[in-house]
C-alpha cells in the first residue's frame, strides 16, 4: 500500500527530507547538496512557511541552498525566521530574543577564538596551566603594542623571519613577513598586530607552500560539543618556496591564502570535482593520501594530533565565552558556529595552528570548491536541526529558558535515565540526536577516547576548561554539564560503539584510497603484498631486523587487526574460534612493560558479550597507551642492519592481518620480540620533539 501523508506526499519522500528526534518528538529538516542545481519540489514542508534571514552574506551558496529547499528569504528587519546567518558577529539583542525553533550561526564572544591577539592569550594561559608541551602548536607569538619591549629584548635571539599579523582582519589582509631586523617596520609593531615566529621549513609539495583549511563546528559550549568535518580544502601558493631573505616580500610565495593567489596568472582552478588533487586547491582526502604515497606519514597520527590542536584551542576559550553564553543565549540549541581551522604542517610532519576563522569563506571558486562546500553546509543544517516550524503563526511561551543552577554538580554514571531531571533528560537526547544527524561531521568532543584525554583540563567541581581569567565566583554561577553528559554517554552499554562509528567515518576516504590503489593496474609491482612480504624475509633471511620502531609499528597494526576482530565478534555475538584470554593473558604480561602501567580487570564471568567489550576496552587502552609510548620515546634507528625505510611502509601499508602473523611467526627471526618490551629505558627517557614519523 502507497501510504502518504496529509500533504499529499509519499512516506518515502517524508522520511527522506525529515529527521523525527527522540529528545522531544521535534520534526527537523534533512539537506542535500543536488538541491544546488535544482530546486528540490518534494520537499514535505513547502506548505509551512520556513524562512532564513541573511546578513553581511556576499556567498550565494547559503541562499541558494535554502531557496531550492523550500525556504524564503526575509528581510533584516523581520523577526519571524528559521535560520539566521551572518558573515559578522551579531547583536546580543537579537540573540536574546530568540525563540527555541530559530537557529543562528554565532555565539555571543566568538572573538575570544577568531581575534588573533585573544586567540593567542587564552592558548597561553591555557598552557602556563596545563602545561607548556601540551599547547606548543602555536608559534612564539607577541602581542603589539603592549609585548614590544619584550620582543625588542627577544628577537635578537632568533635571527629568523616573523610574521606580522593585524588582531582582526582576515583574508591575508594587512600581513607582512620580516627578518630580525625589521627596518622599516617599528612603526608597524606599535599598532593592534601580533607578531609570530615565521616558520620557515613547510612540508612542500610540488615545490610549494600549502596549509590546511578545516570546518570545525561548536554547536553548544556547555556542554562542550565539537564536530570535525570529514572533509577540508588544501590551498596552495602560486610561487615555488625557497628560503630566501630577499623574496620576504613575495606574497604569493609565503601566503597561501585563496584572495592573495587568485589574481596569479600561474593560479590553476580544478574545474573536475572528481579530481582533487589538480591546480591549487586540492581536497583534504587528496593530501592526505598524497602524503601516505609518497612520503610514507602515518596519516591517522597526523589528523588526531589536528584533532588534538582543535579541541585544546576550542577549550581555551570556552570558559571566557560561558558568561556571556549563559547571560544571552534563551535556549540551548540556539547557536552553533562554524570555524574555519588553518594548520600549517612543517616538514617534520608537526601540524601548527595560524588561525581561526569566523564566518570561513564559502565562496565557490571551482567543482571542488562546490561539492566540498555545498555538502559540508547541507550536513551542518542537518546536523543543527532547524524544526519545522512556521514562524508567522509559531505560538510559544518565551519565558521557558535554558536551563540553570546555581551549584554546577557531577552526576553519577550509575545513575538511571528516570531519575533525572526533565532538563536532562532533554540534553541527553538531543546530544544523541544531533550525533545522529551529524552525517559528514565527525564529533571530535565528547567521545569515549577525548574524554580520557581531556577532561584533566577540566576544573573538578565546575567542568569548566581550566584557564579562565574570569573571576572564579561567577564561574560558579554557571551549571555546567560536561560531566554529566559523560556519565551518560559513554557508560558501559555504549561507550565503545561510539567510538568504533567515530573511527569507520573518520577513515572513509583513506580506505577508498587503498581500495584504489588495488584496483589501479598501473601501480608499481612492489606493492604487490606477495612480493612484498618476501622482499621482507628475504631481508630478514640475509641478517637485516625490524628496528625498534618498525617492530612497534607492525605489532600495533596486528593489535589493530585484533581489536577490529573483537569488535566484530562482540557485534554478531559470535564467539567461535576466538581466543579473547589469550589476549587477556597477552594484555596482563605486555602492560607492565608501558610507561605508565595498565590496571587489568576482567569480570571472571565465562565468555559472553560484556566479557568481550572488556577486553577489547582494555585492548584499545592499551594501544592507545602504547602508540604514546612509541611516538613519544621511540627512536627511528639509523643502523645499516634495519630494513629498509621505504620497503617497510610499503609493507605497512598494505600488510593484512595474515601476513603479520606470517612475519611473527617466522621461527627463524623473532624479528618483533621487541615490540613488546619496554622502549629503550622509556622511564629514563624525555619525549621526544616529533611526534609523526615517516
Amino acid at each position: 500500500m502507497n501510504h502518504t501523508t496529509k500533504g499529499g506526499k509519499n512516506n518515502s519522500d517524508y522520511t527522506k527530507y525529515v529527521f523525527n528526534n527522540s529528545s522531544n518528538g521535534n520534526k527537523t529538516c534533512v539537506f542535500y547538496p543536488s538541491a544546488l542545481d535544482q530546486p528540490l519540489d518534494d520537499v514535505p514542508w513547502k506548505l509551512v512557511n520556513m524562512s532564513f534571514k541573511l546578513l553581511n552574506v556576499d556567498s550565494k551558496l547559503v541562499l541558494t541552498l535554502l531557496a531550492n529547499h523550500g525556504f524564503r528569504e526575509v528581510n533584516s528587519d523581520s523577526n519571524d525566521f528559521n535560520l539566521l546567518w551572518s558573515n559578522n558577529h551579531v547583536n546580543t539583542n537579537v540573540i536574546s530574543s530568540l525563540r527555541s525553533y530559530q537557529r543562528i550561526n554565532h555565539f555571543p564572544r566568538s572573538c575570544e577564538l577568531t581575534r588573533k591577539d585573544k586567540l593567542y592569550k587564552n592558548i597561553e594561559i591555557m598552557s602556563h596551566r596545563n602545561g607548556i608541551k601540551k599547547f606548543s602548536f602555536v608559534p612564539e607569538t607577541y602581542i603589539m603594542p603592549k609585548d614590544y619591549n619584550r620582543f625588542i629584548s627577544n628577537q635578537y635571539r632568533h635571527r629568523g623571519l616573523w610574521i606580522v599579523k593585524p588582531f582582526d582582519l582576515s583574508r591575508g589582509r594587512g600581513i607582512t613577513i620580516i627578518d630580525y631586523s625589521f627596518k622599516d617596520t617599528q612603526s608597524t609593531l606599535k599598532e593592534n598586530v601580533v607578531v609570530a615566529k615565521y616558520i620557515d621549513n613547510p612540508l612542500l609539495v610540488n615545490g610549494y607552500k600549502w596549509d590546511l583549511r578545516l570546518y570545525v563546528l561548536v554547536t553548544s559550549f556547555n556542554p562542550l560539543v565539537v564536530y570535525l568535518y570529514e572533509e577540508g580544502l588544501v590551498r596552495f601558493a602560486t610561487v615555488k618556496y625557497v628560503r630566501d631573505r630577499n623574496r620576504i616580500n613575495n606574497r604569493r610565495m609565503h601566503l597561501c591564502n585563496y584572495s592573495v593567489n587568485k589574481s596569479s596568472p600561474s593560479y590553476i582552478r580544478n574545474l573536475d570535482p572528481e579530481r582533487e588533487n589538480v591546480g591549487h586547491k586540492w581536497s583534504m582526502s587528496a593530501l592526505l593520501n598524497h602524503l601516505r604515497e609518497e612520503y610514507f606519514i602515518n596519516t591517522e597520527t597526523l589528523m588526531a594530533e589536528i584533532e588534538d590542536i582543535v579541541v585544546k584551542t576550542i577549550m581555551s576559550a570556552t570558559a571566557q565565552m560561558l558568561p556571556a553564553i549563559n547571560c544571552f543565549v534563551p535556549h540551548s540549541q540556539n547557536c552553533f558556529e562554524l570555524y574555519g581551522f588553518d594548520i600549517l604542517v612543517d616538514d617534520k610532519f608537526k601540524p601548527w595552528l595560524l588561525e581561526v576563522n569566523l564566518s570561513p569563506s564559502l565562496g565557490i571558486d571551482s567543482a571542488l570548491d562546490s561539492r566540498i562546500k555545498s555538502s559540508m553546509l547541507c550536513d551542518l543544517f542537518t546536523l543543527i536541526g532547524i524544526p519545522i516550524v512556521d514562524p508567522t503563526v509559531f505560538n510559544f511561551n518565551r519565558n521557558v529558558r535554558r536551563p540553570k543552577s546555581d551549584i554546577p554538580r557531577k552526576t553519577n554514571s550509575s545513575m538511571n535515565i528516570n531519575n533525572l531531571s526533565s532538563d536532562e533528560k532533554r540534553l541527553l537526547k538531543n546530544t544523541m540526536d544531533q550525533n545522529q544527524r551529524s552525517r559528514g561531521f565527525i564529533r571530535i568532543f565528547p567521545t569515549y577516547l577525548s574524554w580520557k584525554k581531556y577532561s584533566s583540563y577540566l576544573d573538578n567541581i565546575n567542568g569548566i576548561p581550566r584557564g579562565s581569567t574570569i573571576p572564579p565566583f561567577y564561574i560558579k554561577l554557571i551549571r555546567n554539564y560536561n560531566y554529566f553528559l559523560n556519565d551518560h554517554l559513554f557508560n558501559e552499554n555504549s561507550s565503545f560503539y561510539m567510538d568504533i562509528n567515530k573511527q569507520d567515518r573518520y577513515e572513509r576516504s583513506l580506505k577508498d584510497f587503498k581500495q584504489n590503489l588495488n584496483d589501479n593496474k598501473d601501480v608499481d609491482q612492489t606493492t604487490d603484498m606477495l612480493k612484498l612480504k618476501k622482499a621482507i624475509l628475504k631481508y630478514l633471511n640475509d641478517g637485516y631486523v625490524f628496528s625498534n620502531l618498525q617492530a612497534r609499528q607492525t605489532f600495533a597494526l596486528y593489535l589493530t587487526y585484533i581489536s577490529a576482530l573483537l569488535k566484530k565478534c562482540a557485534l554478531e555475538k559470535n564467539y567461535d574460534n576466538l581466543s579473547s584470554n589469550l589476549v587477556l593473558m597477552f594484555l596482563i604480561k605486555a602492560s607492565k612493560n608501558l610507561s605508565v602501567p595498565l590496571k587489568i580487570e576482567v569480570s571472571k564471568s565465562s565468555l559472553s558479550n560484556k566479557k568481550v567489550m572488556e577486553i577489547l576496552q582494555l585492548l584499545e587502552s592499551f594501544l592507545l597507551k602504547y602508540n604514546y609510548d612509541t611516538l613519544m620515546y621511540a627512536t627511528p634507528e639509523t643502523s645499516k642492519n634495519c630494513l629498509p625505510h621505504k620497503l617497510f611502509n610499503l609493507f605497512l601499508m598494505h600488510a593484512r592481518k595474515e601476513d603479520i602473523e606470517e612475519i611473527i611467526n617466522d621461527s627463524k627471526h623473532n624479528c618483533l620480540s621487541s615490540a613488546i618490551h619496554p622502549v629503550n629505558d622509556i622511564k629514563n627517557s624525555k619525549p621526544l620533539e616529533s611526534k609523526v614519523w615517516k
